[in-house]
């Protein structure tokens, strides 16, 4: 297993925000609250899978778009999962990968740090707007693969502000989580189909 880079990197900025905030005279348990590490009311997981179901439907419909031999180049994401046959085995090795390697990160840094610190100063429509375009930058690299990804873009903008509205409804970013785990993990499950 390799080991998850990009979690670590993208725990760094909380940790060192709750250091600060315990210097501060912030309770521990405050700090991680106020960077989305808190339970959530059982609808709002429930909202999250209706999310999934909507961006892995529009995640589809943008992979359809874009051809095989580009979704297998080696800088895309799902091309790491192109020898894999679509079993329930598959299903969860990739569920594993995408929720503690990608989606954990990306949640812990995009929505629980970044989201919550723009929230707090800027409000919701503009906090979460920033956000969702922070959260974009760096998905612009997959351009330098091919622009045939482009149909990509808009997906993944509109997920980031859907996942930062879970994470202001919630004040969590746990069902965040829950559902970008579940949305990177049907994308790449149901792309293995086009290779």
């Amino acid at each position: 297993m390799d080991i998850p880079l990009q979690l670590m990197l993208l725990t760094i900025p909380s940790l060192v925000y709750i250091i600060v905030q315990q210097r501060r005279g912030q309770s521990w348990i405050e700090s991680i609250r106020r960077i989305g590490w808190k339970g959530s009311p059982p609808v709002l997981y429930l909202w999250s899978l209706g999310l999934t179901f909507i961006l892995t439907t529009l995640g589809w419909i943008a992979f359809r778009s874009i051809p095989a031999e580009i979704l297998s180049h080696p800088n895309v994401a799902v091309s790491e999962y192109i020898d894999l046959a679509p079993t329930l085995t598959t299903f969860l090795i990739i569920l594993f990968r995408e929720a503690f390697q990608v989606a954990l990160g990306e949640e812990i840094f995009f929505r629980g740090f970044l989201g919550g610190w723009l929230f707090r100063h800027f409000g919701f429509m503009v906090g979460n707007a920033l956000q969702s375009i922070i959260f974009l930058l760096p998905h612009l690299f997959l351009l330098l693969a091919s622009t045939s990804l482009w149909p990509i873009l808009p997906v993944q903008f509109l997920a980031g502000w859907l996942y930062g509205w879970l994470r202001y409804r919630s004040d969590s970013i746990l069902p965040g989580w829950l559902s970008h785990s579940l949305v990177n993990t049907l994308g790449a499950f149901f792309a293995i189909g086009t290779f």
